[in-house]
C-alpha cells in the first residue's frame, strides 16, 4: 500500500512574530519584517459586505411602503401575533400584471399590483387584507398543509375585518390568453378538466372527493385523460391549443 504524508505549510515563528512585533535575535543576520506587507495583502482581499434584502428588492423593481407595512404590522398586533409582525413587508410590484396581490410565506413578504390605485380607494387596503390573511392562515397551521382559500384563510379575513371575503379578485387587469393542451375527465361526474401540462401522477375530482369523501383523495373519482379534439367539442369555452 502506498503511503501518504500529510504537507504542512506553516511558517515556524511567522506568526508568533507577527503578533509580538519582536524581530528575531541572535548572531546571524535579522531577517526583514513582512507584517505590513502582509497585512496589507489581507486588507485587499476583504470579504464583502452581505447584500441585505432590502437591496434585492430594489434591484428587482421593488418600492417599500412604510405605511401600508406599519397598517399590517399593527393589524397582527391587535389579533396578537406580534411575532408575525416583526418581519413583515409590503411592497409595490409593477412586474404583477394580472394579478392583484401575492403574499410570501417565506420571507413574510406582500406584492401589490400598482394598478389598484387607479381603481376604488378602498381596493388597495382590501387587498393588503386578503393576503395579510394568507400569511395569518400559514402562520397559524405551523407547518401542516392547508387548502390556499379554505378555512383556516376564512378564519383569519375575519380575524381581519373582511369576512366573507372572495377568493378571486373581479378587478379589471390584463388577461393572459392559456393554451390547454390536455384535458381530463372525471369518471363519476364527468366533468372537463383543462391542463396547460399533463399530469405526472394519478389525480382525483376535487369536487368530488368534497362532497363524497370529506375532502380526501379516493379513487373512485380518479381523472381520466381524453381526446383533445374531444374537450373541445364538448368544452368550447376554454382556451384550448
Amino acid at each position: 500500500m502506498p503511503e501518504y504524508r500529510q504537507l504542512s505549510f506553516e511558517l515556524p515563528g511567522l506568526v508568533e512574530r507577527l503578533r509580538s512585533g519582536v524581530k528575531s535575535r541572535g548572531r546571524r543576520k535579522a531577517k526583514p519584517d513582512h507584517s505590513e506587507t502582509l497585512l496589507g495583502l489581507f486588507e485587499v482581499i476583504a470579504p464583502p459586505d452581505p447584500v441585505t434584502r432590502q437591496q434585492i428588492a430594489q434591484d428587482r423593481g421593488l418600492r417599500l411602503d412604510c405605511e401600508l407595512t406599519a397598517q399590517c404590522q399593527e393589524l397582527l398586533n391587535t389579533i396578537n401575533l406580534g411575532a408575525l409582525a416583526v418581519g413583515l413587508k409590503v411592497y409595490w410590484n409593477p412586474r404583477l400584471i394580472t394579478t392583484a396581490g401575492l403574499a410570501h410565506h417565506g420571507t413574510v413578504r406582500i406584492d401589490l399590483n400598482p394598478r389598484l390605485s387607479r381603481f376604488a380607494p378602498e381596493e388597495p387596503g382590501r387587498t393588503l387584507r386578503h393576503e395579510l390573511a394568507h400569511l395569518v392562515a400559514h402562520h397559524r397551521a405551523a407547518g401542516r398543509s392547508i387548502q390556499p382559500h379554505g378555512s383556516q384563510w376564512r378564519e383569519a379575513c375575519t380575524a381581519l375585518g373582511i369576512p366573507g371575503e372572495q377568493r378571486c379578485h373581479n378587478l379589471p387587469l390584463a388577461r393572459r390568453a392559456v393554451k390547454r393542451k390536455f384535458a381530463y375527465q372525471c369518471r363519476h361526474c364527468g366533468i372537463i378538466v383543462p391542463r396547460v401540462r399533463k399530469l405526472s401522477r394519478e389525480s382525483a375530482c376535487y369536487p368530488c372527493c368534497r362532497a363524497y369523501n370529506r375532502g380526501r383523495y379516493s379513487r373512485r373519482f380518479l381523472l381520466d385523460s381524453m381526446p383533445l379534439e374531444k374537450a373541445k367539442k364538448l368544452a368550447p369555452e376554454y382556451s384550448w391549443a
